[in-house]
């Protein structure tokens, strides 16, 4: 959790980090994909697609996001639909940047479900950093800031946030700490800005959406891993398997359904 008490220092951790984190973008901007400096999210989707078994669904727990982990040979992420969107694009960097820089250390069962008990600890930090510098391209940041503050001179500088979630669909905290570390505001307007009830105060003219979950469901993957397993496995524990499957699904959709209000 970001707060005025412990802004100061994830900043000073963020600036230590920053040269680590340059040259974990110039791996993957080495990649030769044009996605990632055009559209760097769908990148990271794309590449998660290929690379891994991705499984979206929702839980009903705000401290969990999602997670990266390994098993029996191949690589599973998992993003909880049931946050708002823009934690949701956040995640998705989280984690990305868990499978393509730790994918060695996901091996060993000790790293699956690492439990994070400090702000400040490099496992948390990093992937939150990345997650930041890779998502909010610095050249359109300063632009689109400068912009505000001509148009926009009559509105807060919480207003004025509002208006870059719009452009870069990340959760608010994220732009202020952008914004601080790039100097575009102060340390004390950043601490001020902070606490804004901005999900109370979201713009007539911004996307509702954004601040809404997805509930997306894609457990589509198990499909190829039931093909792989015919013929590895006995056909009674294969059929049980996919029995328990199905019964996931329909709970989980019919979860979704309930939080929607919809039926059927």
């Amino acid at each position: 959790m970001i707060t005025k008490d412990n802004l100061e220092m994830i900043l000073e951790h963020n600036k230590t980090y920053l040269p680590k984190m340059r040259k974990a973008m110039d791996r993957i901007y080495s990649l030769g994909d044009p996605l990632a400096h055009v559209k760097p999210l769908d990148f990271i989707k794309t590449y998660l697609y290929e690379h891994a078994n991705v499984l979206q669904f929702p839980i009903q727990n705000a401290d969990y996001g999602g997670l990266v982990y390994y098993y029996n040979g191949d690589y599973y992420v998992h993003i909880n639909t049931a946050q708002p969107r823009i934690y949701e694009n956040f995640m998705w960097a989280h984690e990305f940047y868990h499978f393509f820089f730790d994918r060695e250390k996901l091996k060993n069962p000790d790293q699956n479900f690492i439990m994070i008990d400090h702000i400040y600890d490099e496992k948390e930090r990093l992937p939150n950093l990345f997650a930041s510098e890779f998502l909010i391209n610095d050249f359109v940041l300063e632009r689109s800031f400068q912009f505000l503050e001509t148009a926009h001179t009559k509105q807060s500088l919480p207003e004025k946030i509002m208006r870059l979630i719009s452009i870069f669909q990340i959760p608010y905290k994220a732009l202020v700490v952008k914004l601080a570390q790039n100097e575009l505001i102060t340390i004390n307007e950043a601490k001020s800005a902070l606490d804004y009830d901005y999900r109370n105060r979201i713009p007539y003219d911004i996307d509702k959406s954004f601040f809404e979950p997805s509930y997306t469901i894609n457990i589509s993957g198990f499909d190829e891993l039931y093909e792989k397993a015919k013929g590895l496995m006995y056909e009674e524990d294969l059929q049980s398997i996919k029995k328990s499957y199905d019964k996931l699904y329909e709970q989980v959709l019919a979860s979704v359904h309930d939080q929607r209000g919809t039926k059927g």
